[in-house]
């Protein structure tokens, strides 16, 4: 885990510990970038490519995961649809969607979680994720 020593990348709370964020996108790069952006926060990250990929790394790690960050608009499995189906598992499982052409308004399924539009920065992300967790609490 590396956790930088910015402050602008830095904006978790003194002592925190990141936990675990399965983050799905169905483009790899961008599931490789936020997840590298969330590493430097001082997270672990999961990755997943798709909804599928995601429910079998939650059946594996389920009790590490803090929290699941992912694309709404994915093919096969929307991100409100896995959402629906890990939170049957969890049921308190946090959820950050995050999407670039849709907002929770124009996309069913999103109600229970929270929402972050694309592109975002490093430092957008580590607040918005710091958010989620602190507010799951």
């Amino acid at each position: 885990m590396r956790r930088s020593t910015s402050s602008l990348l830095n904006p978790q709370p003194v002592g925190a510990s990141g936990g675990t964020i399965l983050v799905v996108d169905d483009e790899p790069a961008v599931c490789r970038v936020t997840g590298t952006m969330l590493e430097h926060q001082g997270f672990s990250v999961l990755y997943a490519d798709s909804g599928e990929q995601a429910m079998r790394l939650f059946d594996q790690h389920h009790r590490q995961i803090s929290m699941l960050l992912t694309d709404i608009v994915m093919p096969h499995i929307s991100g409100p649809q896995l959402a629906q189906q890990l939170r049957s598992k969890r049921a308190n499982l946090p959820v950050l969607f995050v999407s670039g052409v849709v907002s929770p308004k124009t996309f069913p399924g999103t109600q229970g979680g929270w929402m972050l539009k694309k592109p975002y920065t490093p430092t957008t992300l580590a607040a918005k994720v710091w958010e989620v967790l602190s507010a799951s609490v």
